[in-house]
């Protein structure tokens, strides 16, 4: 196997996992550093997939934000660091909702679409 499938392989589920984890956390800091590992995940698999310009741009612009969103929540937060529990989801009926039509319309677009051979 190619050197990029042995690192898709762990990075994959780590990706999905710690994207899933943002939404169970309730900490915001730690639910940022969660996305943050997320992204991060992501940003490996790009480069091992030689898109060298989507690594870049998402480790810069993704990477980059969540670090200084987790320094603003630190320091203006009156929660201490953001670690107290706090409810991360709002309305969650009408999200999960959402969520799932919005799967179905992705899937049902992606499903006819004819891919190039290749």
């Amino acid at each position: 196997m190619p050197v990029s499938h042995w690192i898709l392989l762990p990075l994959g589920p780590l990706a999905i996992v710690s994207g899933f984890l943002v939404f169970t956390f309730d900490s915001m800091v730690r639910a940022t550093y969660a996305l943050m590992t997320s992204f991060l995940a992501i940003a490996v698999i790009l480069l091992a997939l030689n898109s060298e310009f989507l690594f870049a741009i998402t480790f810069l612009m993704m990477i980059g934000e969540m670090m200084i969103m987790v320094m603003f929540m630190v320091a203006f937060m009156k929660n201490p660091a953001g670690l107290n529990p706090m409810s991360m989801v709002h309305q969650p009926r009408i999200a999960a909702g959402a969520g799932i039509a919005l799967f179905a319309i992705l899937a049902a677009a992606i499903l006819p679409a004819e891919f190039p051979k290749g």
